[in-house]
């Protein structure tokens, strides 16, 4: 099974950067801006984002458990074919016909049901990675394009599209990175429970009878 790459991002960079052409170029008092922020031209590494981020870290190793998962399964069924047509090369020829018969039937039987559970997995891996490559893309996305918004970026270049020259100073891969990290890494407030939120009641308070206290002996 070949390895899965994640690529995200690409829809998002060109939208970003196409939303920042027709913005005003204002913006509240900062410390100097970075030569990036200067040219309004920035340099990304999208794949970079996705296999270093922590979403990104999170979506592989599922991708990676699924696909060891699959080839688990698929070893096993290999196995017990092989062996099968070992049984025949071994024992065929000493074999009343009806046996041989029957062995050739479930050898051919296994052999289809490997070569099916091939084509299966690499559907369902496929179909994962690409549920996986979209839940990435929307939880990424929105920080990557708000940290495009805050630097008033005009044009923002992946910088696998075959780029020439840029000057290391415009890739802010590692800042975006930085930031995606930071924010999903944030708690998220947890709702307060009702039993939380209700005042306390003293003893004896409405639909609360005090405990009579014990009576002396006499």
């Amino acid at each position: 099974m070949k390895p899965i790459v994640l690529s995200i991002l690409a829809v998002c960079v060109a939208a970003a950067a196409t939303a920042q052409a027709a913005a005003p170029a204002t913006s509240p008092a900062a410390p100097p801006p970075s030569a990036a922020a200067t040219s309004g031209i920035a340099i990304i590494d999208a794949q970079k984002l996705a296999l270093e981020s922590a979403p990104g870290k999170e979506a592989y190793n599922r991708l990676q458990k699924l696909s060891a998962q699959k080839k688990e399964e698929l070893d096993k069924v290999e196995k017990e074919a092989r062996d099968l047509v070992q049984k025949l090369s071994d024992q065929g020829s000493s074999m009343p016909a009806d046996k041989l018969e029957a062995l050739q039937k479930q050898a051919d039987d296994k052999q289809k049901t490997w070569k099916r559970m091939q084509e299966d997995a690499q559907k369902d891996l496929q179909e994962a990675e690409r549920k996986e490559m979209a839940a990435l893309e929307n939880r990424i996305g929105p920080i990557v394009k708000e940290y495009f918004k805050e630097k008033h970026y005009i044009v923002v270049l992946d910088s696998r599209a075959g780029i020439m020259y840029a000057d290391d100073a415009v890739n802010v891969t590692d800042d975006v990175l930085k930031r995606i990290n930071t924010t999903v890494a944030l708690p998220q407030a947890k709702p307060e429970t009702k039993a939380q939120s209700a005042p306390a009641q003293r003893p004896g308070g409405p639909g609360v009878k005090p405990t009579p206290a014990p009576k002396k002996p006499q």
